[in-house]
């Protein structure tokens, strides 16, 4: 049986970990330089990645030393998002620094800077892993492409409403965002990007065998200046509407490098009456999860018109954030009231708290398979 990982952060400076069938702490790590505003567990299980303001640092989970085992500097505010990728060659950070950061895990420094117009709040990169997803300050939310350092496209739903959380599925299929107003978005996503991701492959392997042959006769030479002339017609039409469109109104979603968009609006739910500060999509993809300034957690329906499922209510101040265990069943949620609940979803109650912190709980880390 694998152990469970949880991990919860704040404004008092520690990095608490649970026992999450007890709610006993078995080890706290002092992190002084900040309030801890992000963390996120590797793939692998072997560290703990903690973002503050404005550093980075790696913890090594399974041991007691709470000395980082690398940190990485860069950015110059807070960081807002953090993720891996699955072969733990590079993570990325957010941050309100207005950029996001590629760092490479097998050496020190960036490999890459995604340079926004506005504080970055959230971001999380696409199962694809050559995409990524932003939400900003500006309202705008942004798909990229990392190895060009582009961006593909860009929504702006609600104005200049700033995006404080977003949420991909699993499958890259379902897309969540929440704003400062109490909206929630849902867009499903079209593989089109994936598709045209392996065409280009595809092109460029035909490009390289052909010039691996000898080009024997003039007409062979035509066709591939031919075919080089219509690449160059493509790249010009996939890039020639890179600016930000920051248009005026309601649910409008601005094309910056493409005709079509790969996004479309199923669903726009006044879910609270305030500020949304987390919105997660549940790993089987059949619930969201949002969480408020109201004090309150919303679980909604995505198999039934993102209906409201439940409320769940019981803390006494903001809620920041929130996590899914592996199975859905169970979330757990950290608030200003310095307490993290486990919570039953089949029966909307809670079921452990994990008391210890002395200031506000903004965020939860979870492995538990």
């Amino acid at each position: 049986m694998n152990r469970v990982i949880l991990c919860t952060g704040g404004y008092d400076h520690t990095i608490k970990f649970w026992e999450s069938s007890t709610c006993l702490c078995r080890r706290t790590i002092q992190y002084p330089d900040s309030q801890v505003n992000v963390m996120c567990i590797t793939p692998t299980k072997q560290y703990l990645s903690v973002g503050g303001n404005p550093h980075v640092k790696l913890y090594d989970i399974n041991g007691n030393d709470s000395t980082p085992v690398t940190s990485f500097n860069g950015h110059s505010n807070n960081v807002t998002a953090m993720g891996f990728q699955n072969d733990m060659r590079w993570m990325f950070t957010s941050s309100e620094d207005k950029t996001v950061k590629i760092w490479d895990l097998r050496g020190k420094g960036t490999t890459r800077i995604l340079t926004n117009s506005s504080g970055v709040n959230t971001a999380q990169l696409h199962p694809n892993q050559s995409e990524l997803i932003s939400g900003d300050q500006n309202g705008n939310i942004i798909m990229w492409d990392i190895g060009k350092e582009q961006k593909v496209e860009t929504l702006v739903p609600d104005g200049k409403v700033p995006i404080r959380s977003l949420s991909l599925s699993k499958d890259g299929s379902t897309l969540v965002a929440v704003n400062n107003s109490g909206k929630c978005f849902i867009w499903g996503v079209d593989e089109e990007g994936d598709d045209l991701n392996e065409k280009k492959q595809t092109q460029n392997q035909q490009q390289q065998q052909q010039q691996s042959q000898t080009n024997e006769t003039n007409i062979n030479k035509k066709n591939e200046k031919e075919k080089e002339k219509e690449k160059d017609k493509e790249i010009e039409i996939e890039t020639e509407n890179k600016q930000e469109n920051d248009q005026q109104g309601t649910n409008k979603q601005s094309m910056v490098s493409r005709e079509k968009s790969r996004f479309k609006l199923k669903a726009t739910i006044n879910a609270h009456e305030t500020y949304i500060l987390k919105c997660l999509i549940s790993p089987n993809s059949k619930l969201i999860a949002t969480t408020s300034a109201d004090k309150t957690i919303k679980i909604w329906n995505i198999d039934d018109q993102f209906s409201l499922n439940q409320t769940l209510t019981g803390h006494t101040r903001w809620v920041w954030s929130c996590v899914f265990s592996h199975d859905s069943n169970y979330l757990i949620s950290v608030s200003s009231d310095h307490v993290a609940r486990l919570w039953d979803l089949q029966k909307g109650e809670t079921v452990i708290h994990y008391s210890g912190h002395h200031k506000a709980l903004t965020s939860v880390a979870l492995c538990d398979y």
